[in-house]
């Protein structure tokens, strides 16, 4: 009587479990993936569900983010003049290709066009220099907010600056990742509070609610310093971004130093996660979105919008930018991203621009730091070195960088990977900045990184085992639920 009962039971909760996993999961791949774990592991697969595969937080960060959002949108619309149709007027010669790009952006994510000013930053032996001196030279406000933070050499250095700019008035704001960030709880985080600063993660991970909660992650590494200069790209506060601090292993990334009105459309987004994650509200003031000044900056001039995306916005904002700018390539397409398991969407992108006569080079890491991504990214090779798409495996360490640079006049330097984690899940953002200069320099970089790599070529791939073939399978279906 007891073994009907509780198969009964588990058989509404196995029916019931179908359901939920058909109707609240959007991905396709992802759906058909928990299908198959709970039919094949019935017990596991149900745990697993329930543990991983729904979004408990989405609904509630959705809505309060938004409305957030909402609130500062209005504002900062009115706050900022919108030259977006006069700098396109203005510069036809360049631009024109990527009108209809600058509006679907403006569409998206309500960015505007902008005249600013770009520093590129290679590795942490770049970066870290350039925000430091930016730290120390600010009169008003800092605001960070960053996926890993850690307690090291940088990680105190920036920690060390924030508390003496403190002491001089400044305030300061700190939004973290509190997974990946957990190593800085119990000094960094303590010591930025009791020196007056404003400290809190942007997702609170607490034991019970842990894994649930690992499906929203703040993956963003952007610094805003008087509303006039900001950083963003894929660097973390970590001395392994940081040659020239022997850490075991060579780190290849890519930053941008930002000064002018974009710096405003970073500080935008930073405020919208901070009014989800902090107790008291930030409002919109003048103070925090100050007249920029783009003329007192080394670095490229060019012309520049902000891409934002995470679980708060209504569309897969990060996905559907990829995939507009290399549906737009005419030439040459030049991709570096450490983790690349793309949608069917970016896949058909990348396939219809080599197909089209386009130059498109994919460059990621010959040995990730993730087992499962490694073997997961090579399941789409076959598929696009059949289509013409050459990949270039980086040799030299581990290539981090989140970069595109397309036709030597548009390139992308950001956090977001090319994964449905970082498509739908993380909250990310990136620049989308336009110009020869800016173009040229990162296709510079790109090209030179191309001596630390080795080609894969079709013949090489035809010729893997069928047990290899079958790992990258299995391995791309374990991510899918990841």
């Amino acid at each position: 009587m007891l073994t009907t009962i509780l198969f009964i039971v588990y058989l509404i909760v196995l029916i019931y479990t179908t359901f939920r996993i058909l109707l609240d999961t959007e991905s396709t791949p992802k759906a058909l993936a928990y299908l198959l774990l709970v039919f094949v592991f019935p017990l596991l697969g149900i745990i697993v569900y329930y543990s991983l595969g729904i979004n408990y937080r989405h609904q509630k960060s959705t809505s309060k983010g938004a409305e957030s959002q909402l609130e500062i949108d209005l504002e900062y619309q009115k706050g900022v003049k919108n030259n977006t149709l006069n700098l396109l007027n203005s510069n036809q010669n360049e631009i024109r290709h990527y009108e209809l790009l600058v509006h679907f952006l403006s569409e998206i994510g309500g960015e505007h066009l902008s005249q600013n000013n770009f520093k590129l930053l290679i590795n942490g032996e770049e970066k870290f220099p350039e925000v430091l001196k930016t730290l120390e030279s600010a009169k008003h406000f800092i605001h960070l907010e960053y996926y890993d933070w850690e307690n090291d050499k940088r990680g105190n250095q920036i920690k060390e600056v924030l508390l003496e700019k403190i002491s001089e008035g400044v305030q300061v704001r700190v939004l973290y990742d509190d997974y990946a960030s957990r190593k800085i709880r119990k000094n960094v985080i303590r010591e930025l509070k009791d020196g007056g600063a404003e400290v809190y993660p942007k997702i609170k991970v607490r034991l019970r609610q842990f894994a649930n909660r690992m499906n929203h992650r703040d993956h963003r590494k952007i610094i805003i310093v008087d509303g006039k200069v900001g950083f963003v790209g894929g660097i973390n506060i970590s001395d392994r971004y940081d040659n020239s601090i022997d850490t075991g292993l060579y780190w290849r990334d890519t930053h941008v130093k930002i000064k002018g009105p974009l710096a405003a459309s970073l500080q935008r987004h930073f405020i919208v996660s901070w009014n989800t994650s902090a107790p008291e509200k930030v409002k919109f003031s003048k103070d925090l979105f100050p007249d920029a000044d783009t003329m007192s900056i080394e670095g490229i001039s060019g012309l520049g919008q902000v891409v934002a995306g995470g679980p708060i916005y209504p569309k897969s904002n990060i996905m559907l930018s990829y995939f507009r700018i290399f549906t737009l390539a005419k030439e040459k397409l030049y991709v570096t991203n450490p983790y690349f398991i793309p949608s069917d969407s970016i896949m058909d992108s990348l396939k219809q621009a080599a197909l089209s006569g386009v130059d498109v080079r994919l460059m990621v890491p010959e040995k990730s730091d993730s087992a499962v991504v490694g073997a997961a990214s090579r399941f789409y090779f076959s598929d696009l070195l059949k289509s013409g798409v050459r990949i270039f495996l980086y040799k030299k360490g581990f290539v981090h960088a989140k970069t595109v640079v397309s036709d030597g006049m548009l390139s992308v330097v950001g956090t977001a990977n090319m994964d449905i984690r970082s498509f739908d899940l993380n909250f990310e953002i990136m620049s989308v900045i336009y110009g020869k200069q800016f173009a040229n320099a990162l296709e510079l970089v790109f090209l030179n990184d191309l001596d630390e790599c080795r080609e894969v070529t079709i013949e090489e791939w035809n010729k893997l085992s069928v047990l290899k073939r079958l790992v990258h399978s299995i391995a791309r279906l374990i991510s899918s639920l990841l």
